[in-house]
This record gives structure tokens, C-alpha cells and sequence, in this order.
């Protein structure tokens, strides 16, 4: 319960604002002062834009410092307004010593959270829609709005998120004051556990050793706080069961749950590119052309895209995922 400098996984209370902002679709401006924030980032510059769900990608998976302060800008006017509702929306939710002074992260006098504060508002995190499906994506590419459009590779800095026993789920963080930390959740049967480390020096091991004990599996062990939700429902976002020609997916209404493509190209020409298009749809892909490249679906979740990519992948063709 000791408050101490959180690092990054700041960014999921920036993320949970974000989230209930309900403005998920609306393009922010990078300003000088976010295109200037220190690394990590993905090398924002000024005048570029980006929708509020893409930069949320950013945040959560490349630990992005610019594109936290372009959400904080845009959601809340300026990074001290926004600075002030963390602290307070973290209050509202039981995370009573945390407090904030920026969205990412970096160290700032009084910037601190225990890791109680972050599995509080972890938890919170789960129940809203797009945080758990942003967290499970291992890798993605978002477009970035400028003189033309760019598109901007995207990867998870989690590793336990694949190859450990049980899927993890969370944010990293590190700064020099703050040392490794943590914070995230792993299912397994009907429990769901979340954990929060602070000032770890083997951050890893330390994770995998909690969720071990917690679940059943190890000695115990003393170290960080640990919260374990027993029999939680798990509420997950998904279309009904249909039967679908190869490679379809009906995009969901719901403007607040991720879209997912899958990306082919860009080839040697337009004409190559559609003589490619031919052959998909033949296969009963639909698919559309965009210049020299060709895109496959929207998919409600980063899995069914993956399917598909990998279906593609297994007939010689080399698949990107992307996000709408």
C-alpha cells in the first residue's frame, strides 16, 4: 500500500479516461509540446493527427510518452487538467493514494500510486470495452493522419502475453527512480488474478512467481501486493455465431470495440494488385482495393483477423494486420 513512482503503467489510468470519454473516433492534433515529450514514443511530430482509439494502441503497447500527451491534450484540455481528473477519477474508484501529475509516466515530484492504487484501477480497466482488446494484441498497425497517411507498427512490450502457462495481460513501466514495474491480470479456470509489481529488479521472474503461488502451483512466496478476484465473469464482446464464406467478418455497430483488417501489399502495381483481388475472391475473400494494396475484412477482435492472416500465410501470401 506504500505509494511509490508507478513508470509507465501510469497509462492505464490515462487509458481508462480515454476510454470513458466516449470519444474514441475523434482525431487529435499532435502539438510542439507532445512532439517534444521524451522517449519512449513513436516519433509523433507536430501538426500530424490521430484518432483517440489508435492512440490508445500506442499508449498501452509502445508505452508511447507523445501519444499520452496527445490523448491528455486532447480528452482534457491540457496535461495539468487532464493530470487532475487521473488523480480524482482514481479516488472515485477506491485508488486512494494515487495521485498524478502527467499521463505517462515520467518522473515529476508527487507523481506516485501504491499497488493496490494500480490493481484498483486495473480491475476498473477490465470492465471497459476495448482495454482487454487492446492489451491482448501482440502486434499492430495504425494509421497516423498527415500529408498522406503513414501507418505505424505497433508491438507489446509484454512478455508473458505469449509462451508462459497462462495468458497475461497488462502494462510495463520503467524509469530509473521507479525501477521495473507492473501491473496486469492471467485466467485461469473461472479466476482471473491481477497483480501489481513496484521496483522490481527481476520483473519477470517476480510475475511469473505470483501467479504461480496464486494459483496454485508454488510455494509461497513474499513479495509485492497481489489481489485475486475469485469466479469473475468474464463479459466479452462478440457477433453471433454465423456461417461465413472464408475470410469474412461482419463489422460490428458498436463504434467503441476495435475493428481489425488484414493488409496485403502493397504490390508492383494496381494491376497485380487486382489480378490478386481475382484470386481471393475466388476463394470467397472479400476483398477491397486501396491503390497497390489490398485489404481483408473488419473484424471485431485482433484473433479472427489473425485467423485469416494466418489461413493467407499458409498459401505463400505475407499478411499485416491493421487497424481501422
Amino acid at each position: 500500500t506504500e505509494p511509490l513512482p508507478p513508470a509507465s503503467t501510469t497509462k492505464v489510468m490515462t487509458a481508462v479516461l480515454a476510454l470513458e470519454s466516449g470519444r474514441l473516433d475523434e482525431s487529435f492534433p499532435v502539438s510542439e509540446y507532445a512532439a517534444r515529450t521524451p522517449p519512449s514514443g513513436i516519433h509523433l511530430r507536430a501538426g500530424q493527427r490521430m484518432r483517440l482509439r489508435n492512440l490508445l494502441y500506442a499508449v498501452l503497447l509502445n508505452s508511447a510518452n507523445d501519444a499520452a500527451e496527445v490523448v491528455a491534450e486532447g480528452v482534457g484540455g491540457s496535461e495539468e487538467v487532464f493530470a487532475a481528473h487521473m488523480t480524482a477519477r482514481a479516488r472515485e474508484l477506491g485508488a486512494g493514494t494515487a495521485h498524478f501529475a502527467n499521463p505517462h509516466g515520467l518522473t515529476a515530484p508527487g507523481h506516485e500510486a501504491s499497488a493496490r492504487d494500480l490493481a484498483v484501477i486495473f480491475r476498473h480497466g477490465l470492465d471497459l470495452p476495448l482495454f482487454r482488446e487492446i492489451l491482448e494484441t501482440r502486434s499492430v498497425q495504425v494509421p497516423l493522419e498527415s500529408a498522406r497517411v503513414q501507418w505505424v507498427a505497433l508491438h507489446s512490450h509484454n512478455r508473458l502475453l505469449s509462451g508462459y502457462a497462462y495468458q497475461v495481460i497488462g502494462k510495463t513501466g520503467y524509469t530509473r527512480p521507479a525501477r521495473r514495474c507492473f501491473v496486469g491480470a492471467a485466467r485461469h479456470g473461472d479466476r482471473e488474478l491481477i497483480i501489481a509489481l513496484l521496483g522490481a529488479r527481476d520483473l519477470w521472474a517476480d510475475a511469473q512467481r505470483l501467479f504461480a503461488y496464486a494459483f496454485g502451483e508454488a510455494p509461497a512466496v513474499t513479495m509485492a501486493h497481489a489481489r485475486t478476484r475469485h469466479h469473475r465473469r468474464l463479459v466479452r464482446h462478440a457477433a453471433a455465431t454465423r456461417v461465413s464464406s472464408e475470410g469474412d467478418d461482419n463489422a460490428t455497430a458498436d463504434p467503441r470495440i476495435a475493428r481489425y483488417a488484414v493488409r496485403l501489399g502493397p504490390y508492383a502495381s494496381r494491376q497485380v494488385a487486382l489480378a490478386t483481388r481475382s484470386r481471393l475472391a475466388q476463394r470467397g475473400y472479400q476483398v477491397a482495393v486501396a491503390g497497390r494494396t489490398l485489404r481483408i475484412g473488419a473484424f471485431t477482435s485482433v484473433t479472427k483477423a489473425e485467423r485469416v492472416a494466418t489461413q493467407l500465410r499458409q498459401t505463400g501470401y505475407h499478411p499485416v494486420l491493421v487497424l481501422l
